[in-house]
């Protein structure tokens, strides 16, 4: 039976995070056996080095146990430079292969990595792996994770369907937070939970927002899984969907028809007090849509996603909003009124869009460089929308340069336009284009759970599959340098074993 050792008052002391050592074998070679000894990893601490000097003094095993409830960073023991002391678990399709560890009971999927041996951006991923659509047994473990770029596991989140991981600045300290809920046909219901440097929990926002659904369910927490972007005055605006009845004749529909009218809400986190509200269908006519009504708007149960919010975000005075249903990226001013559109088939107020920068479907809009005359705005275009367009046109990462005002005879100019010709790929949901540090680019492929990493040139130098595409997913990804000191001290659990190998473990994060 395994025996429990106490060590809480020895590695408050001994362990810096972040930290990581790997194995030595006082015995010869390294050798993939879970064998550990307590007193040389008190030793490599106290005296912070290694070595293969240590006297053999009889070896047992150890495993590094964490709290699931509090999401707290675990201690994960490596077999060497780029690797993990995990199992892979695997099961009947779709399943995506899978991570097993002794010493904590999470599940991350394996990350399937093509690369190209080149410089990455500095960083760690976070990702939110799910099944798509109904739970379909695709993904082991349903919660969100950060994990290197070799695919080792650094944190586990609570087990929850999640949306948006990521690392923003909230009253000047380094925020993680992250959208937990029910989604079911790209409509969400949940709260956003902001983590401290430590993991630790330092506010929930649970918006109580009296929504209609469609299933009439009055979910406690009614906050959308398409958004929750922070402002420069720490407000964050963040999505809703709201089941209301509008007049679809002009689109072909019943003249007493059930839609989504999507809804844009800015917050005080901190308060939970609604600052904003902005209402699509209030500003926008139901025309431009471009999805097709394929028998929905009949009922409350099946309402018609006319607009489908796809991103927000504050740019200015106003917002930049993209609408995935009818194509368009739209400046909100603060009046709540339509400055100007960039539509993804004609330019819009812009002008023709070259063809090969026009989109559809598109996820993610950011601007990245704006002036009075000019403004740089980066997204991914999709190019096709599950179930109902599928194309032959693979889903890339666009990005644009825009004069200011808007002017219909200077045409938008194409800047980058990514995507991997060896391995083209067709997301119909879904997806995510980060800039990272020297001019690379991250692109997550949403519905088929791929990364890809672009260097200065637009070369794909670096691939990571993390699911069965269009069985599980990823909304987001993204990749931050982030540093973590968990509160917490490590559980060990130690049994005795043979063995001659002898490993050391420390905090990642």
């Amino acid at each position: 039976m395994p025996k429990t050792v106490d060590v809480s008052t020895l590695t408050r002391q001994l362990i810096p995070p972040p930290l990581c050592m790997y194995p030595v074998d006082v015995n010869g070679p390294r050798k993939a056996v879970k064998s550990w000894r307590v007193t040389f990893f008190v030793t490599l601490y106290l005296f912070g080095k290694t070595t293969t000097s240590f006297p053999t003094l009889g070896d047992v095993d150890v495993s590094l146990l964490s709290s699931r409830n509090s999401g707290q960073s675990f201690n994960r023991c490596l077999l060497g430079p780029g690797q993990d002391s995990h199992r892979i678990g695997t099961g009947p399709s779709p399943l995506w292969p899978y991570q097993i560890f002794d010493s904590v009971p999470f599940n991350p999927p394996v990350l399937n990595i093509t690369s190209h041996r080149q410089n990455l951006a500095p960083g760690l991923l976070f990702l939110t792996p799910s099944d798509f659509g109904p739970p379909s047994g695709a993904t082991k473990e349903v919660a969100p994770v950060i994990v290197t770029d070799s695919g080792q596991l650094v944190w586990n989140g609570p087990s929850a369907e999640a949306a948006d991981l990521q690392l923003f600045t909230y009253k000047g300290r380094p925020t993680l937070s992250y959208w937990s809920g029910i989604s079911s046909n790209g409509v969400g219901y949940g709260k956003i939970t902001f983590l401290d440097t430590s993991y630790n929990e330092i506010l929930t926002l649970c918006p109580q927002l009296n929504l209609t659904t469609p299933d009439n369910i009055k979910y406690a927490c009614q906050a959308g899984i398409h958004e929750a972007s922070l402002t420069d005055r720490n407000t964050l605006l963040i999505d809703a969907y709201n089941v209301t009845m509008a007049d679809l004749s002009s689109v072909g529909g019943p003249v007493h028809g059930w839609v989504f009218d999507n809804l844009i809400l800015e917050i005080d986190p901190a308060s939970g007090a609604i600052l904003y509200r902005w209402s699509a269908l209030e500003h926008i006519p139901i025309t431009e849509t471009k999805q097709p009504l394929a028998g929905t708007a009949r009922n409350q149960s099946q309402p018609f996603d006319w607009f489908h919010l796809s991103s927000i975000v504050q740019m200015g005075d106003g917002l930049l909003v993209s609408s995935r249903h009818t194509w368009t990226v739209y400046l909100v001013g603060a009046d709540s009124n339509i400055r100007w559109r960039l539509q993804g088939a004609t330019g819009g107020d812009f002008g023709p869009l070259p063809a090969n920068a026009q989109f559809a479907w598109q996820h993610h809009a950011r601007p990245r460089h704006m002036s009075n005359t000019s403004l740089t705005l980066s997204l991914f275009n999709n190019a096709n929308n599950y179930p109902y367009n599928l194309t032959s046109i693979s889903s890339t990462g666009l990005e644009l340069n825009l004069t200011l005002p808007p002017n219909s005879s200077h045409s938008p100019a194409l800047l980058e336009r990514l995507h991997d010709p060896a391995n083209p790929i067709y997301a119909g949901s879904q997806g995510s284009y980060q800039t990272l540090p020297h001019d690379h680019v991250l692109l997550d492929y949403g519905q088929v759970p791929v990364l890809c990493e672009y260097n200065a040139v637009g070369e794909a130098i670096w691939t990571a599959q993390y699911g069965t595409p269009n069985r599980a997913q990823g909304y987001r990804a993204f990749k931050y340098e982030w540093h973590a000191t968990p509160t917490t001290s490590p559980d060990l659990t130690v049994k005795k074993s043979g063995g001659g190998s002898v490993d050391a473990c420390g905090y990642r994060g």
